[in-house]
């Protein structure tokens, strides 16, 4: 019951219903599909896929002619990005499965999309290499990182280290571009670009702010 990827599934099982609702997410996402240069006919897999904010767009860039694969270790997860998918009408699929430990066939995707590396728990290096034996040659990884919020957000970090629960043992810490671009080379990527952008969210109010928070 202590194995710390269950208490990750479990984590962001229990927000699956509300998470990525604002739109922060879908930000990102769109962002990360044009870098990836992500086109119909493809074939893609979004790993770790959450509510789909990744995996729907993808799905609608690829076409009936390509093919997007989601998985996610939280089962709601999973539950909630196949409904979304199905609603949006695109072709693809959804499994719960470890990002870690992946069953699938090698060189069998043109991209690979992870929204973040953050909740690798194990070797991240050894994931983000498996990852990358399932592509066909010339084919893309694409990982997007979360950098540090603006020193006028201090607060929340000490509101949530005071009554949050500690995230850090559960995954290995966030990646600063340095980092990234090295574990991208330990990895085996033959190029490896990192490209660092500035993402300025506008909320409607101070309770969709909240709304957010409480799903993250």
């Amino acid at each position: 019951m202590n194995d710390p990827r269950h208490l990750v599934a479990g984590l962001f099982g229990r927000t699956a219903t509300s998470y990525d609702q604002v739109g922060f997410f879908h930000q990102v996402a769109q962002r990360l599909l044009a870098l990836a240069e992500v086109r119909p006919g493809i074939r893609l897999l979004d790993v770790a896929c959450g509510a789909g904010a990744v995996l729907v767009p993808a799905a609608q860039l690829v076409g009936p002619t390509g093919l997007a694969v989601g998985v996610d270790l939280a089962e709601p997860m999973a539950a909630v990005a196949a409904r979304r998918l199905r609603q949006s009408r695109s072709r693809g699929a959804v499994a719960v499965m470890d990002a870690e430990r992946l069953g699938l066939r090698a060189g069998c995707f043109d991209v690979i999309c992870c929204a973040s590396a953050i909740y690798l728990i194990g070797d991240q290096t050894a994931a983000v290499r498996a990852w990358s034996e399932l592509l066909r040659p010339g084919g893309t990884l694409a990982i997007s990182e979360f950098g540090d919020l603006d020193a006028r957000w201090a607060w929340k970090d000490e509101l949530l280290g005071r009554f949050g629960p500690l995230l850090e043992p559960l995954g290995g810490g966030h990646l600063d571009p340095q980092q990234l671009e090295q574990l991208l080379r330990l990895a085996g990527a033959g190029r490896a670009l990192v490209q660092v952008e500035r993402l300025d969210v506008i909320y409607d109010d101070a309770e969709a702010w909240w709304v957010q928070q409480w799903a993250l």
